[in-house]
């Protein structure tokens, strides 16, 4: 589904691309004000990981960066189909629980708006 907004005398279309967009683009945001942006970049190895988040060979904080973010700007870039599911808010409030209520909460209500953004129809 997509909104059509008026834009300086001409519309612009906001679809799930967008939306995505700037979820993305928030989720970055949050991320570096709560100080869990900066981190070591995973190894190729790493990143070939076939396990879920790459539990098994990096942290959650590096798959949302390097795995998750990236892949979907790919494929915004490409405009390929996003999914239509997404899950992801649980895993970070089960990784976050040990973290400060801060950052756990932050990060989660961006990840929450993220899902919302890919279960959209």
């Amino acid at each position: 589904m997509s909104a059509i907004l008026p834009f300086f005398g001409r519309e612009i279309r906001l679809d799930k691309h967008h939306k995505l967009a700037d979820s993305l683009l928030n989720l970055e945001k949050v991320m570096r004000e709560v100080n869990v942006w900066q981190m070591p970049t995973p190894s190729a190895q790493a990143l070939a990981s076939q396990q879920p988040f790459c539990i098994d060979t990096m942290g959650f904080d590096q798959w949302l960066r390097f795995v998750m973010l990236a892949r979907f700007k790919s494929m915004i870039a490409q405009g390929q189909t996003l999914p239509t599911h997404s899950n992801i808010a649980p895993m970070a409030e089960e990784f976050y629980k040990a973290q400060d209520a801060q950052t756990k909460v932050a990060v989660v209500n961006a990840l929450k708006a993220l899902d919302l953004c890919l279960n959209e129809e």
